[in-house]
């Protein structure tokens, strides 16, 4: 016995929710596409194999029918071709009074208005559901440069039921924009763009509340004229000091530039060169800098909200005992050369009886 409908027959025996006379209370049962649907029947507890209980979609189209062992799965006909070899039932269970059917891979046009009726008792039993049947895959978007910022499309495909969808910005604020709508059948397809002026992640939400379903999509924004990565160097080192340059090349609005240490604090720095051309400025920044060390330049572009950073390693380090140690090992590199070289010598020396080798000479008699 599957575990799920005895449960869900249990509570319909013991919660008293069978049926009663027609005009009972609509119970609402959401599934997403693709998903089997449960649909519950239960007639208070007594055995209805003798019964006949009749499943109805949107009050005439035939969903299941059982009649005292004969039904649609074993050749009674009068089934909708739609729901052919697609709903199951619980035969096991019809001693215990259960009349519930599964829809198998529930589709979006499956959802609709069903009852389940026992024609022949009296007063005639009936319950009846309200089938939602939701899909919405993830949204596509796409950004484009313009004159007047960066627009950004979203699209959202076959969704249903009907969805809100909305561009959020990175602190969850609503963006003014106006979707447009296309429906075909049950399914929306829908369309919104937005333009932004600031850099930073934008998202485009896909809400369906009556399926409890939300899905999404984000990209990262840089407005137009935003600062890339800036160029750090190290122009020149000495055992006491290095001098390090920023450079931010074609930025707009105008940035402003600053080093900083690792603990994020400014340090003093020369006064940067600034060049606008054409409404971009390029700009360099130089510091000297007499400790180790990572150093940070940071580029802020207040107008747009946008911020971006780059940084270098400093090491001074004892360059007197670097040049020692240097010397050392290679004074010791050349030593165990001219030892493994002495060595192959002697053992040439030894096969070849050349003299100089250590080989004893013939006794004379």
């Amino acid at each position: 016995m599957d575990l799920l409908p005895a449960l869900c027959l249990c509570l319909l025996i013991c919660c008293g929710a069978s049926f009663s006379h027609q005009g009972s209370k609509v119970t609402r049962k959401v599934v997403r596409e693709d998903e089997d649907a449960l649909l519950d029947c239960a007639l208070d507890g007594r055995n209805i194999k003798d019964e006949v209980f009749d499943w109805k979609k949107d009050g005439s189209t035939e969903v299941f029918f059982y009649k005292k062992g004969r039904h649609y799965l074993n050749g009674l006909p009068g089934q909708d071709g739609h729901f052919k070899d697609r709903v199951s039932y619980f035969p096991e269970q019809l001693a215990l009074g259960n009349a519930s059917i599964v829809i198998r891979k529930a589709q979006v046009n499956d959802g609709g208005n069903y009852s389940c009726k026992f024609p022949f008792h009296e007063p005639e039993r009936r319950g009846q559901y309200e089938l939602i049947v939701g899909a919405a895959q993830r949204p596509f978007i796409s950004v484009n440069k313009t004159n007047d910022g960066m627009l950004l499309r979203c699209e959202v495909e076959r969704a249903s039921p009907k969805p809100r969808v909305e561009w959020w910005d990175a602190a969850g604020n609503v963006l003014p924009a106006e979707p447009t709508f296309t429906q075909k059948d049950l399914r929306f397809d829908v369309f919104l763009q937005t333009t932004v002026t600031k850099s930073g992640f934008y998202r485009c939400v896909v809400t369906q509340e009556e399926i409890h379903n939300q899905v999404f999509a984000e990209t990262y924004v840089s407005a137009p004229g935003a600062a890339s990565k800036p160029s750090v160097t190290n122009l020149g080192q000495t055992k006491d000091w290095a001098l390090l340059q920023c450079e931010v090349l074609g930025v707009s609005p105008k940035p402003a530039v600053f080093w900083k240490d690792d603990s994020g604090n400014v340090i003093e720095s020369e006064e940067p060169e600034v060049k606008e051309r054409g409404g971009s400025y390029d700009v360099v920044l130089r510091t000297t800098v007499t400790k180790d060390g990572f150093y940070h330049c940071v580029v802020t572009q207040d107008d747009i909200d946008h911020q971006v950073s780059a940084k270098t390693n400093v090491f001074f380090g004892d360059s007197t005992a670097l040049i020692v140690a240097g010397v050392i090992i290679v004074v010791l590199v050349v030593v165990v050369l001219a030892f493994l070289f002495n060595c192959w010598k002697r053992s040439r020396s030894q096969r070849s009886g050349l003299p100089g080798t250590t080989a004893a000479s013939p006794s004379v008699i």
